[in-house]
Parts: structure tokens; C-alpha cells; sequence
């Protein structure tokens, strides 16, 4: 009989002490001491998968128990669905079709120390065949650098995944199991180490890549750049250089004086968390220390729509939205028999519960970029609306326009002037941070003369720091 060890790695465990300590007494009075926990060794994750082919029906399954040295060391092993898989009272697993079935080990004498595992018997057997690695496996690696190897595992219909991988010289690089490779001795000029993939399905496929282990140039000093706002979940690269340029930046230890608002990567790559500000730092090999600042601000608005997936949502009847070639397309739905409407919104008091920051003192223009659809001369209105009323300047639409150099109109919003958001109690002036319950933009009374198709494309939606900060990224996103 042939049968397969699979290093399948954990286990489901479910144990009970069988009394104190594990002991009880006999008839006369005798100690005995049962097993009190069982674990399986060859089983990854509770789960094991055979095919009901020939040379791969069988799996022996390895298990300790404690204490190791029992009264009674005998096991008691039994399937749940013998018409799927038997099992031995050696442990020896049988595939007889395909299906599910539960294994358990159980002691013979005593209770509550159970272990099992779900099997699987698939029909036919498919061995790993291949390892595609991609640029990024391949790549040159600094020393003391690690990377995580992600190649494709075909076929993809596979009957096991699991593998495990090889160095071809441990004194140049490390790989893990799991496929952690580390840099450890580039010499002076690189030195390159064979990796190899091998896989655990007994089909034994292997497959390698050479990679280079670079060595360290060592950083004298960190540049840091002006760091861009970020909005919470937002990630992006830290701006900076080093002295020397072509320094080994992989060998920096990064920190975050509160990872709770910012973290940082080992990659110096940041990702917002919370609104607040910290403190990033790196650290040299040769103890230097060098810093800059991250700030998450409320009154940050950076929407472009290069996503799957947006904030904004389409808030009047019939009216669709859907991010289309990296704007946002709005359907507008039918006001009445001669015109249409589609409003957008961030925020809206009991529709969204997540509510909208701005900040008049950081960052008082709001702008929207829009096409397909105009609101001069009657043909429609384009209305900045919040909960604390209705932003009003040079007329109901009180927008200001610019246009970049494709003419398509930006209309934007100073939050700084005074008495502007005005509701039926007057007119308010903003005051530093200010949350909004509502923050949309009505587009309303469009004329379906004018514009039949009834669509329109939003490209973008910011606030800006500046006047000049906002002209200079609309001749920049034309």
C-alpha cells in the first residue's frame, strides 16, 4: 500500500482537561494519567485534500499528545463518512470517492482531548506545473532588504497550493517557507544566489530564478521633501532624496510618532488612519536620525475619480452616477417636462452619516471641474448647498469660473468671504474648521433643449490652499 506524508503545517485542536492535572484513580485507588491534548502535525489548517486516484488515496497522519508518557498512549481514530474516506487506527487515511468527511482522533480511555480535521477527496489528482515569478521576484535586492515572493501557481485548478522554497546559498540570501527572501551578503560589487520553488503536492515540481544581492551604500543624509496632505486611507511614497544618491534606502528603520493617525512601511510608504498630525522618522544602520511631517487635515477634498469605487453619490430622483474613464458620469433624472436635474453629494443629513470638514484658514477654495452641460444664460444652475445654507456670491449660482487650456469650466468657491452661506435664519461667516452635515452641489433646471442626452462628467472635486495652488493644477489636469 502506498501512501503520501503531507507537511501541511496546523491544526484544528478542541481539547478539555479529562480531570485535575490529567489524573484519575482506579478501583484501588491507582493514579492514572490520561491524554489531555491531541495535535495533529501534518494537517494545514484543519483541512486535507486527497484524490481519488491511483498513488494518492493515502495520507498518514502524524500526531503527539500530552502528557507524552500516559497511562493508556492508545487512539482511538474514526471517519464521519466512511462511503468518502476510511482511516486506520494507525491513522492511515483512505480516499474511496469524492466528497467531505470528518477525521477524528479521540484516546481510548478517557474524555474531552479530541482532535479532527475536515478531508476532501477530489476526483483526479492535479499537480503544481509551473511557477510564473514576476519582475518584482526577480529584481535586485539590497542587503538586509526582504521581499516577499509572489509568483503565478498554474494550473490554477490545482489540487494542492502549498510549496516551500530553497536558497541555493544561505551566506548570500535567506528565503522562508514562505517565501520571505532577505539579503545578506552582496560582497563588493553583487553577488547572485539561486532561488528555487518546490512544491509539496508530491508531484515535486521545481522551478528557480537567479537573484542579485546588492550591496549596502551606506546614507550620510536624508533630504525631505514637502510632504502632500493626506486624507485618511490615502497612501503615498515619501518625498526624499539621500547623500549619496544612489544610497541604499532599503537599509533605513522607519517610525511614526503615532501609528494610529499615520504608519509607515519599511518602504517609507505612509498611509493615513485618523485626522491628525505626526512625526516620521528614519533611521540610518549608523545610528542617524532624520525627520519629517505628516499631516491628515480636515478640510482636505481630493477627489478625482481614478478609483473603482467614490464618496460622491447622485441624490435626486432617476438620477444615476457611475465612475467612467476616470470621471464621474452623472444620468441626471427629470425635474419636469423641460428640464432635468442631478445633484451630487459627499454628505447628506440622514442619507450619509459621515459628515464633511472644511477649513477656511487651510484650505478655503472648494472647485469642481464639469463638462457636457453649461449654467450660463438660463440654461441651468450649479448650486454649492451645505447645512448651513446655500453659498451665495454674484448671483444664486455664486460660483466663480476658470478654465484651463480645454476650455472646459472649473467652477470654484472662496470660503474666507464673509456671509455667504445663507439659509432662511441669514447668512453665516465661516470660523476655522467647520463640519458640514450636507456638502453637495445642486445641478438643477437644465435645459432639455439645450442638453437632450441629460448626462453629465464631473472630472475632479478639491479644495485648495490657494488661489494660485488652484490655477496651477487646472493648467496641469487638462
Amino acid at each position: 500500500m502506498k501512501y503520501t506524508l503531507l507537511s501541511l503545517g496546523l491544526v484544528a485542536v478542541f481539547s478539555l482537561s479529562a480531570c485535575d492535572d490529567g489524573k484519575v484513580f482506579g478501583d484501588g485507588l491507582d493514579e492514572k494519567t490520561l491524554i489531555s491534548e491531541i495535535e495533529l502535525t501534518n494537517v494545514e489548517n484543519g483541512k486535507l485534500t486527497l484524490a481519488a486516484t491511483v498513488d494518492y488515496t493515502d495520507s498518514l497522519i502524524i500526531y503527539k499528545y500530552s502528557p507524552e508518557q500516559p497511562s493508556n498512549p492508545k487512539v482511538k481514530w474514526t471517519s464521519s463518512n466512511e462511503k468518502v474516506a476510511t482511516v486506520s487506527q494507525d491513522g492511515l487515511v483512505h480516499a474511496v470517492s469524492a466528497g467531505k468527511a470528518n477525521i477524528m482522533i479521540t484516546p481510548e480511555v478517557g474524555f474531552g482531548a479530541t482532535a479532527l480535521f475536515e478531508l476532501t477527496v477530489v476526483p483526479e489528482f492535479k499537480p503544481i506545473t509551473d511557477f510564473e515569478f514576476t519582475e518584482a521576484d526577480k529584481a535586485e535586492l539590497f542587503v538586509s532588504e526582504e521581499r516577499t515572493l509572489k509568483p503565478t501557481i498554474l494550473p490554477a485548478d490545482r489540487t494542492y497550493s502549498t510549496i516551500t522554497w530553497k536558497s541555493s546559498d544561505t551566506s548570500i540570501a535567506t528565503v522562508t517557507k514562505d517565501g520571505v527572501v532577505r539579503g545578506i551578503d552582496g560582497g563588493e560589487e553583487g553577488r547572485t544566489v539561486t532561488i528555487t520553488a518546490i512544491s509539496l503536492d508530491r508531484g515535486g515540481y521545481e522551478e528557480s530564478f537567479e537573484l542579485k544581492i546588492i550591496p549596502i551604500i551606506y546614507i550620510d543624509e536624508i533630504i525631505f521633501g514637502t510632504q502632500a496632505d493626506l486624507l485618511p486611507g490615502e497612501s503615498m511614497k515619501l518625498n526624499f532624496t539621500t547623500s549619496p544618491e544612489n544610497a541604499t534606502v532599503a537599509s533605513l528603520d522607519w517610525s511614526s510618532s503615532d501609528p494610529n493617525v499615520v504608519e509607515v512601511s519599511d518602504q517609507g510608504v505612509v498611509t493615513a488612519k485618523n485626522y491628525g498630525e505626526v512625526t516620521i522618522m528614519a533611521a540610518t544602520t549608523m545610528g542617524q536620525e532624520f525627520s519629517t511631517t505628516v499631516k491628515v487635515p480636515k478640510g482636505l477634498i481630493k477627489e478625482d475619480f481614478d478609483g473603482e469605487t467614490t464618496s460622491w453619490f447622485t441624490n435626486f430622483q432617476g438620477a444615476l452616477g457611475e465612475i467612467k474613464d476616470g470621471k464621474f458620469v452623472v444620468t441626471m433624472g427629470s425635474q419636469n417636462n423641460e428640464k432635468w436635474r442631478g445633484d451630487i453629494a459627499l454628505s447628506l443629513d440622514g442619507k450619509k452619516t459621515e459628515n464633511t470638514f472644511v477649513d477656511p484658514d487651510n484650505y478655503p477654495y472648494v472647485a469642481i471641474k464639469i463638462s457636457g452641460i453649461g449654467f450660463e444664460g438660463g440654461t441651468g444652475n450649479l448650486t454649492f448647498d451645505t447645512s448651513l445654507g446655500t453659498y451665495k456670491k454674484n448671483g444664486a449660482n455664486g460660483h466663480e469660473i476658470m478654465y484651463g487650456t480645454d476650455q472646459i469650466p472649473v467652477y470654484y468657491y472662496d470660503l474666507t468671504i464673509e456671509n455667504t452661506f445663507v439659509n432662511k435664519s441669514g447668512a453665516t461667516t465661516l470660523d476655522g474648521v467647520t463640519e458640514f452635515k450636507t456638502f453637495q452641489f445642486k445641478v438643477a433646471d437644465v435645459l432639455k433643449s439645450k442638453y437632450p442626452a441629460g448626462k453629465y462628467e464631473v472630472y475632479w472635486i478639491r479644495t485648495f490652499k490657494t488661489k494660485e495652488a488652484l490655477t496651477e493644477y487646472v493648467n496641469a489636469n487638462n
